[in-house]
């Protein structure tokens, strides 16, 4: 059995296999989890869309709490690499090479590190769900997972403002406090798009343009208050 499981069929080998089998789940899972929730996605509902047989999911997966943890980090992930993709491109405009950021770079670095990440999760509305509502009191093991991504964020952002240096408290309090504000919005226009909390908080308030730009004016505030030397 473990023989023929081994073979290469059609110059794919059983790893790549089982690897392109798990990307298929957690494709699926972004479809559905982003989509329909994960309460109402079923391991047969995530097979289904995946094209695989439920035996299959378990190869990859012990349950449906271990997949939306590989959506999560693959969502973060990806609104990561744009935020650091923004902020690469004001660094090679300014001609900045060195780990010190001038001052005056800061706000145009603020403005499109935190346009990579908004622009991210607004192009995609399912990793927005799956980020800031899905996950939230999933399973202990997820919250930890949640928390984590925020302190990285937090990390991220004292990187840019502290060019790398290591943060004092004030400063990594400052940046942790940044990432909940930017995430508690983010959740607010979230919500806002299906169920606001009251009519006066819908979308016409939870406008984008004014999140970006309130959030780019706390960044720079933030760095003027406790990162500039």
């Amino acid at each position: 059995m473990t023989m023929r499981s081994g073979r290469t069929y059609g110059g794919v080998t059983a790893a790549e296999r089982q690897t392109l089998r798990r990307k298929l789940l957690v494709k699926a899972g972004l479809e559905l989890f982003g989509t329909e929730g994960f309460l109402n996605a079923s391991v047969k509902k995530i097979c289904d869309e995946a094209g695989l047989t439920q035996r299959y999911f378990y190869e990859s997966f012990p349950d449906r709490v271990a997949l939306l943890a590989a959506v999560y980090e693959y969502c973060v992930e990806e609104a990561r690499n744009d935020a650091i993709i923004g902020a690469a491109e004001v660094l090679e405009r300014a001609g900045v090479a060195g780990p010190e950021i001038p001052p005056t770079v800061i706000p145009e670095l603020a403005k499109e590190a935190l346009g990579g990440f908004i622009k991210n999760v607004v192009d995609d509305p399912r990793r927005a769900r799956i980020i800031f509502i899905e996950v939230v009191g999933v399973a202990p093991e997820i919250e930890k997972l949640r928390l984590r991504a925020i302190h990285d964020w937090a990390d991220l952002i004292g990187g840019f403002a502290g060019s790398g240096k290591p943060m004092t408290q004030a400063q990594k309090l400052g940046s942790i406090g940044l990432v909940g504000a930017l995430t508690q919005l983010l959740v607010d226009w979230q919500m806002a798009q299906t169920d606001p909390v009251s009519d006066d908080l819908g979308p016409a308030f939870f406008q984008m343009d004014a999140i970006h730009e309130v959030v780019t004016e706390m960044f720079v505030a933030t760095y003027e208050r406790i990162f500039r030397p």
